[in-house]
């Protein structure tokens, strides 16, 4: 898991089936100082999340296959949570 900022989102004309009915975001990884760690990433989010939420995400193989039924499922990253200020 690592934390990362959503700075958009992507849109797709044709994708992998698993993917249908989920909104696909672009994450900027984030370093222990939440600058910028390594190059933004594409991520499934079944949360809600906007652009500059500050959320966590994962690369769990098994969290994403459960997530979107499928185990051929291409995607790579997906939003486990929104982080709270409040």
């Amino acid at each position: 898991m690592q934390t990362a900022r959503v700075i958009g989102h992507a849109t797709a004309t044709v994708k992998h089936p698993s993917l249908n009915g989920f909104r696909m975001v672009i994450l900027q990884p984030l370093d222990i100082q939440n600058g910028p760690d390594e190059l933004p990433v594409i991520a499934i989010d079944h949360l809600g999340a906007g652009r500059g939420d500050l959320v966590f995400f994962t690369s769990d193989a098994k969290y994403i296959q459960q997530l979107t039924g499928r185990k051929d499922s291409p995607i790579r990253f997906s939003i486990q949570g929104i982080v709270d200020h409040g």
